[in-house]
């Protein structure tokens, strides 16, 4: 059955007019176009600020972290608030960028991981860190989230690649 439907589009490939065979071909470019931009580390990269806070909050619901928003103001350095089943808090700073995330985004959940009273901080993003960024995240037991693994998160909580 399989190869007689090969043989078939091939004979049909062959004696096709010339219109039919470039809809084809661009009916295959359109698809594999639509595939890419439905990848999710795609559509994070075309987020707003705000929308990738509230994306990340469903990101981290999937991971079975319990999350609060805080306010889109005055958030004292926090964007989420995540807490494991083992109660187990932290607070996340959420840097969707196109440049490299610098070191006021450590300062900045660093400040916050007092204020709150939680466990530890993170920072995550689609981008990757500068030199001092990690350099300050290190002492202050920061984690720094960076896109590759962002990506491996977002495989785990069932996000399309």
């Amino acid at each position: 059955m399989g190869f007689s439907l090969v043989l078939a589009f091939g004979l049909w490939w062959w004696d096709a007019p010339f219109w039919t065979v470039i809809a084809v071909v661009g009916l295959g470019f359109a698809w594999v176009i639509w595939r890419k931009r439905l990848s999710t580390i795609d559509r994070v990269d075309r987020m707003e600020g705000r929308e990738f806070e509230l994306f990340l909050e469903d990101v981290f619901t999937e991971l079975g972290y319990t999350v609060t928003v805080t306010p889109a103001s005055r958030d004292f350095g926090a964007d989420l608030l995540l807490e494991t089943p083992e109660g187990w808090s932290i607070a996340v700073q959420a840097k969707r960028y196109e440049k490299v995330v610098g070191l006021e985004a450590v300062q900045q959940v660093a400040a916050a991981v007092p204020y709150y009273g939680v466990n530890e901080g993170w920072v995550v993003t689609n981008s990757s860190y500068t030199d001092s960024a990690y350099e300050l995240a290190e002492p202050n037991q920061v984690r720094l989230i960076a896109r590759s693994e962002l990506e491996q998160l977002l495989k785990e909580a069932g996000f399309k690649r």
